[in-house]
């Protein structure tokens, strides 16, 4: 295998995982927020991942202290974890006007606005076959989410615009830490990159949270909890890697299709655990919408491999005929 062949499936594996992972943290949050706030949960997860990445990168001897002696790269890599940070706190607020569901629609600007900023501030390339993928992948994205766009019409028109802008920050927000992200991969590794930014992170969210709680938490809760803690280590953490090896064009595609992985893991809690979990019921537009957007994100991921010019041609031969 090549090593452009290699990185490819290295990039579509790692972000894969990213995508697996995101899809099952709902999941696992649904019940810790029964028991503590949202921006302790976020302070722990992020504290939780700041210490594991300082002992993996002290073992390795490999902490990057250079960060604090370099004025400019120190600025955007604290721009990251602000940026970060607001989109949680962003996310979060939104959720005071519209439902999860559809906040959970809203939130799918993040990767378009991610591919859209790698194309223009990262020159990265955009080829005929990821065109057409985005293209695919935007029309199964507003047919899956065809239900939220009528549940829409219930929400007070003041709030459904008050939690579209706020989620439109929160997109912008998650994209721009996205973009530095990747540009300072030419300075450290992914690892360095992400133990500044969960640390900071953590800080970030230090005032905003209730430390103590944690001891009202039974076993069940606690053990939810590391998951949550697990979770951000290791999506971050694999969404960080797949961008040295992928364009953050190609990760955002593949990240979109999150929402249907929480779904079907849903779906499957569900069936295990029907008086914990419930899974939201779909029409048939919406699995017509789930087949468009796996579709599209394997053109978007993987487009000048499966549409090449000479299939561009075939196909329109084909129309013409």
């Amino acid at each position: 295998m090549s090593a452009p062949s290699s990185n490819n499936m290295t990039g579509l594996l790692l972000a894969l995982v990213t995508a697996v992972m995101w899809g099952l943290l709902p999941l696992a949050l649904i019940s810790v927020l029964q028991l503590m706030d949202s921006y302790t949960i976020t302070m722990y997860r992020f504290l939780f991942a700041a210490v594991f990445v300082s002992l993996v990168l002290y073992n390795n001897k490999n902490i990057p202290t250079a960060i604090f002696k370099n004025k400019g790269l120190f600025k955007r890599l604290f721009f990251a974890a602000i940026f970060l940070s607001l989109n949680y706190i962003l996310y979060l607020s939104s959720l005071y006007f519209v439902p999860a569901e559809t906040a959970q629609m809203l939130i799918q600007m993040a990767p378009f606005m991610m591919l859209i900023g790698s194309v223009v501030f990262l020159k990265e390339s955009f080829t005929r076959g990821q065109m057409v993928g985005s293209v695919v992948l935007i029309s199964g994205l507003l047919l899956f989410f065809n239900q939220q766009f009528s549940q829409a019409g219930d929400i007070a028109n003041d709030d459904f615009v008050t939690g579209f802008i706020i989620m439109l920050g929160a997109s912008s927000t998650w994209a721009i830490y996205a973009i530095l992200q990747k540009k300072m991969l030419n300075h450290f590794s992914s690892n360095q990159i992400m133990w500044f930014i969960y640390l900071f992170s953590s800080l970030f969210f230090l005032p905003l949270s209730a430390p103590a709680d944690i001891g009202s938490l039974n076993i069940v809760a606690l053990l939810l909890l590391l998951f949550c803690c697990a979770n951000t280590l290791v999506a971050y953490g694999t969404f960080a890697k797949a961008m040295e090896y992928w364009p953050a064009s190609k990760v955002s595609a593949v990240l979109a299709i999150t929402p249907l992985l929480t779904v079907l893991f849903a779906t499957i809690a569900e069936s295990i655990w029907p008086h914990l979990f419930s899974a939201q019921e779909l029409n048939s537009l919406a699995y017509i919408g789930a087949c468009l957007v796996v579709t599209g994100s394997m053109l978007t991921a993987l487009g000048n491999k499966i549409l090449t010019k000479e299939k561009f041609r075939s196909l329109k031969r084909m129309v013409r005929l």
